[in-house]
C-alpha cells in the first residue's frame, strides 16, 4: 500500500513539474515575441555560434581544458 501512495505522491510531483515548466517555456515565448534580435549583426551571431561549438567539442574530447 505504501508503494502506491509514494507512486502517486511521485507522478502528482511530476505532474506538478512539468506543468510549470510548460507555463514558464509560454510565458517565456510569448514575452519574446516582437522583440527586435538585431543587436549584434548577422555575421558575428554566426561566428560565436560556430565557436561555441567548437569549445563544446573540445571540451568533450578533451582536446580543450585536458591536463
Amino acid at each position: 500500500m505504501m508503494r502506491l501512495i509514494l507512486l502517486v505522491a511521485f507522478v502528482a510531483v511530476a505532474a506538478i513539474a512539468i506543468t510549470g515548466l510548460l507555463r514558464t517555456i509560454q510565458d517565456v515565448t510569448q514575452v519574446g515575441v516582437g522583440k527586435d534580435d538585431e543587436f549584434m549583426p548577422a555575421k558575428f551571431r554566426r561566428i560565436t555560434y560556430v565557436l561555441l561549438v567548437v569549445l563544446l567539442f573540445g571540451i568533450t574530447t578533451g582536446w580543450l581544458g585536458a591536463a
